[in-house]
This record gives C-alpha cells, sequence and structure tokens, in this order.
C-alpha cells in the first residue's frame, strides 16, 4: 500500500464484506503494549579492532633495521559433525518451531487489542487455544477445497474436522478480527508492512537458525495482492545500507542485504536470475570472497566483449554455440545460445568441463545433443530452489478472499511455515532411517522350499519394550496374513521378531502381529 495505515485493496472485490472500519485507530490513551511489542532480529555491533603491537624498549642503541611485519598465526579450523536427529518429532512439533507459542499468543493479544479498539464496549476475546483453531481451520480449507466457505458447515457438504471446531459465525469473526500490530502505533512509521511486519520479523528470525546450505538461491515470489513495495521495501525493513551497496540498482541491493544474514557466506555460492544480476553486484560480492553465478541482461553486463546477441540468434549459428570473456579481476561473462540466446556472469565456476544436454530438434523431430558449458549447468542444478518452495506452497494454498491486503501475507506465511516444516521433517525422517538401517544389520533368515519358515518367540514378539521398527528388505511372505492358497508378500520386515509383515494403506500386519491375544 502507499501508507503503512491502508489495509484495503482497493481493486479487491471479495471477501470480508461487513467490515465497517479495519484501520480504526482510537483516541490516544494508555495501553499496557510494551511487553508484546515487534521484536524484530537486531544485530549487536563489537568492535573487532586488532590488537596493537607496540615496540619493546630497547636497553641500549643499536642499528636499526627495517621493520618486518609479524606474520599472523595460522587460522583455527573448527570441524562440525553433521548427525541425523535422536529422535523425530510429530508434524505439529515441526510447524511449532515456525508458529511457536509465542507467535499465537501474540496474534491473540493483537486481535484482542483490535477488538477492543474497534469498540470499547464489546464483549469479544479470543483464546490462545482458539487461534490455533482458527489456524487449523484454514489449514483444513486448503487441503480440502470447496466453492464457498459456507459449504464447510452446511448440511449436504459439512466437513466435521473444520465444523466441529468452531461454529461459522465465529470464523468469520475470527477472520475479520485477526490483527499482528497495534494500530496506535503507526504514525511516523514508512514500513508499508507494518500491518504484517512483527509476523514477518519473527519467521525470518526462526527460518535463518536452520543449517544453512553452501549453495543460495534468489528468486521473487509473488502473492497475490495489488499492492506494491518498490523501491522502500529496504528503507521501510530499517536494513542499514553501506556506501558502496547504495550505488548498487535496486534489485541488487535485495541480494547483497539477504548475502549479509548469511553467516557463512565465503564458502557459500549464490545464484540468482537477470532481474537481480548486475556487474555491480558481482564484484561488490567478490570483495566480500562470497561467489555467484546469475544470468544477467544485456544492457548490466559492462559490455564486454561477447559475440552480440543479434549475432548469436542467426539460423546458422547453431545450439550449443557460445562466447565468453573473463575481466581482469576474474569474473566470467558468457553468453551461450539454447532455445534462446543466454548471458551469465560467474565467479564460481568456469566453462569446462564441458557436457551435454538434450533439446528437441524440430528439423529432425528427435532430441539431439547439445554442447553445454560447466556453468550452465551448475545454474541449472542450483536455481531451482525458490521455484519448488513456490509449487509447494501453492499446492494447499490457505484460503485468503480478503479486503485487507495484509490477509493475503497472513495465508502465505502459514503456507511456507508449512512447506518448511514439512521439508525439514522428511529429511529428519529420511536421516533416521537411514542411521537404522545401517546399525542394526538384521540377518534375516532365508525361506527353504519344504521347511517351515521362521517363528520368533512369544516372549519377543509380544515384548512392547523391544524395538520393534520397521525395516524395508526384499519381498517376502507376510507372516500374518499369509495362508496357503492365499499368500501375500511384503517389503518391510520386523527387525525383531525378523519376519516379514504387511504394511500399507489396505493392510496393516505389523500392529496385529504384535498385539497380544487377550
Amino acid at each position: 500500500p502507499a501508507h503503512p495505515a491502508i489495509s484495503e485493496d482497493e481493486e479487491s472485490d471479495s471477501g470480508d464484506n461487513d467490515i465497517e472500519d479495519p484501520d480504526f485507530i482510537p483516541p490516544s490513551h494508555d495501553l499496557d503494549t510494551s511487553d508484546l511489542s515487534d521484536s524484530g532480529p537486531s544485530d549487536d555491533l563489537h568492535d573487532h579492532n586488532s590488537n596493537r603491537h607496540e615496540d619493546d624498549d630497547q636497553p641500549a642503541p643499536q642499528a636499526k633495521r627495517p621493520t618486518q611485519e609479524k606474520k599472523s598465526t595460522a587460522r583455527l579450523t573448527t570441524w562440525k559433525m553433521h548427525s541425523p536427529p535422536d529422535f523425530v518429532g510429530t508434524p505439529f512439533e515441526y510447524f511449532s518451531r515456525y508458529f511457536s507459542p509465542e507467535v499465537i499468543k501474540h496474534i491473540t493479544y493483537q486481535t484482542n487489542l483490535y477488538a477492543t479498539q474497534k469498540d470499547v464496549n464489546t464483549t469479544f476475546t479470543t483464546t490462545e487455544d482458539e487461534m490455533l483453531n482458527f489456524l487449523a481451520i484454514l489449514i483444513y480449507m486448503g487441503i480440502a477445497e470447496l466453492p464457498s466457505i459456507d459449504d464447510y458447515w452446511a448440511m449436504d457438504t459439512r466437513v466435521p474436522q473444520v465444523a466441529n471446531l468452531m461454529s461459522s459465525k465465529r470464523f468469520r469473526l475470527m477472520r475479520r478480527l485477526v490483527h499482528f500490530n497495534d494500530n496506535t502505533q503507526i504514525p511516523g512509521t514508512v514500513d508499508r508492512f507494518f500491518k504484517i511486519r512483527p509476523l514477518f520479523s519473527f519467521l525470518n528470525t526462526v527460518f535463518r537458525k536452520e543449517p544453512q546450505t553452501p549453495k543460495q538461491s534468489v528468486d521473487e515470489v509473488m502473492v497475490a495482492y495489488k499492492g506494491k513495495t518498490g523501491k522502500t521495501t529496504l528503507e521501510a525493513h530499517g536494513v542499514p545500507l553501506m556506501p558502496i551497496q547504495k550505488t548498487l540498482g535496486a534489485t541488487s541491493q535485495i541480494v547483497s542485504v539477504l548475502v549479509s544474514t548469511i553467516s557463512l557466506s565465503t564458502t557459500t555460492a549464490i545464484f540468482a536470475d537477470n532481474f537481480f544480476t548486475s556487474l555491480e553486484l558481482v564484484r561488490y560480492l567478490k570483495d566480500k570472497n562470497c561467489r555467484y553465478t546469475g544470468t544477467a541482461r544485456d544492457n548490466r553486463i559492462g559490455k564486454p566483449p561477447l559475440k552480440s546477441i543479434k549475432e548469436m540468434e542467426k539460423k546458422a549459428v547453431p545450439r550449443g554455440t557460445y562466447s565468453y570473456v573473463t575481466s581482469d579481476d576474474g569474473i566470467l561473462a558468457l553468453r551461450w545460445k539454447d532455445n534462446k540466446t543466454v548471458t551469465l556472469l560467474s565467479t564460481d565456476i568456469g566453462v569446462e568441463p564441458m557436457s551435454s544436454v538434450h533439446r528437441y530438434c524440430s528439423e529432425t523431430k528427435q532430441k539431439e545433443e547439445v554442447s553445454c558449458p560447466a556453468v550452465i549447468k551448475s545454474y541449472n542444478s542450483s536455481m531451482g530452489g525458490i521455484d519448488k518452495s513456490d509449487m509447494l506452497v501453492h499446492l494447499y494454498r490457505s484460503p485468503m478472499k480478503s479486503k485487507r491486503w495484509y490477509m493475503r501475507l497472513f495465508a502465505y506465511a502459514i503456507d511456507v511455515s508449512l512447506t518448511n516444516a514439512w521439508v525439514i521433517y522428511k529429511r529428519d525422517c529420511k536421516a533416521l532411517a537411514f542411521q537404522a538401517s545401517l546399525s542394526t544389520s538384521v540377518d534375516v533368515p532365508k525361506p527353504v522350499k519344504g521347511h517351515r519358515s521362521h517363528t520368533p518367540d512369544h516372549l519377543v514378539r509380544f515384548d512392547l519394550s523391544l524395538f520393534h521398527a520397521p525395516l524395508h528388505t526384499t519381498r517376502q511372505t507376510c507372516k500374518h496374513c499369509s495362508k496357503k492358497g492365499h499368500i501375500l508378500r511384503s517389503n518391510i520386515l520386523c527387525r525383531v521378531c525378523k519376519v516379514h509383515l504387511c504394511l500399507n494403506a489396505d493392510r496393516n500386519c505389523f500392529i496385529k502381529y504384535h498385539e497380544a491375544v487377550a
């Protein structure tokens, strides 16, 4: 929005039509809100001046010799072990790493405060448990999508997972009043995201606590609302820019600021598209010992002596043709012809070793090999992180049609938190399963034709104190449900009982086999 006090999306025609004044600011009066102020990430400045070495006093006059700087001591190397987690929590626990009880408490407080600001005599009040139920309904609506909000409570299409948690009237009231910041603090701020800033600040902080990977991609994400940010984005975020950063373009400044949040930027490679890349940005990051690769627009690469785009796109020039030069400070500029001509700048990797990619040829009606420089292959394999995240977010998008633009961003915050929680949960499950498969080394008794299959002792079979974990192995006959003339096979093996048991959507012999018969 053009001003932080603007809440409604003027071009929106759906949502909370019964909101009378969502941006009501009451007369100034004392409000005890000091303990729930916006607590965004703050940077502590430390003085890292090196120790000054003073010359020792000489006991007697001596001939002066040219002073030599002492060699700096070798840098100590710290090695970090990457081990799988001791256990995997529940999906809700992973989601709560981002939408923590602290966030729920803050939203609950601000919602009650906003309701009071709209009507001092209001009887509305909500609790943290009810706010969790409200979030649960939004999440489930993203999974089981219906044409209208009313359909979740209608007799013919009633969804108990939603209708049993909250009435339709209460849900609409919660959606109308949910709030994230104190409107009385708007005067004097330039932050266009003031309405949603506390939530964004907290999520940015907890997202950065996750272990960093050696490759980071930067890309834009589209959220369905009609406001604009533009050049005031960094000013509103309160990010101090160094003088050299101010000389960069607006999009290049964004990359430089994001890189400053990386704790290990000197061992990280950054990838971005031509919306962000410029020669000045690449040189700025190189001076910071941060590697960068990005596609670039022709007017932002400093006019290197490459073959022109017009010349490269001639039909006589085959696909796979490339032209490259290197600057005096080690910046690679490359132009490569694929279906279209692509220009890149890189300080991370070069042209060699060459490889090939397969492209469809309309003339021969089949795929052909096209030579591909190493930097192109590295860019293609490392640049899809944001697009994949955006795809996952939109698979089960929380419905939030509202005239208040920041409600769209609230829904996006929920969805991206769910996506990140799912990615980390999936990673930990794989790591723990892999560790278990390595540490168990189960010797599976091989079936012998004409002999009875292996049968575990009853004391072992029904002892739930043992770690009866399922392991994935080769397919063999299920010990529980298979009978003569009706053989069912499974890949799942009990690591303790050493028998195969069905464990799928149709049959759960694994549980039934270990249940003691009364």
